[in-house]
């Protein structure tokens, strides 16, 4: 299994063999660990569980940010913005295009 770990995960994990992504490796795999993460709030059995997955989201998010060279205070202001047009997710809605 080849995914993108945390710095110090060798420090204890001495069974796997790791090496550094190549620049051009690095934004796909930060993609692919935003998504194992999801999943695993998805999976979350309980709220601590699900309290440290999503740090684990926000972790990954952090590290997206920095790659791509994007502010904290970009991200809330495009944030802000999709609420302003679209809204959020406090109304639980559900669309069904089955009909």
């Amino acid at each position: 299994m080849k995914k993108l770990v945390r710095d110090k995960i060798p420090e204890f994990a001495t069974y796997a063999s790791y090496r550094q992504l190549k620049p051009d490796e690095r934004e796909d795999a930060l993609k692919d660990k935003i998504v194992e993460e999801a999943n695993e709030v998805r999976d979350a059995t309980d709220d601590q569980n699900l309290l440290e997955e999503l740090a684990d989201v926000y972790t990954v998010l952090e590290a997206i940010l920095d790659f791509k060279k994007i502010s904290k205070e970009e991200l809330l202001k495009q944030v802000e913005a999709k609420k302003d047009e679209k809204g959020g997710f406090s109304k639980f809605l559900l669309m069904d295009t089955d009909n």
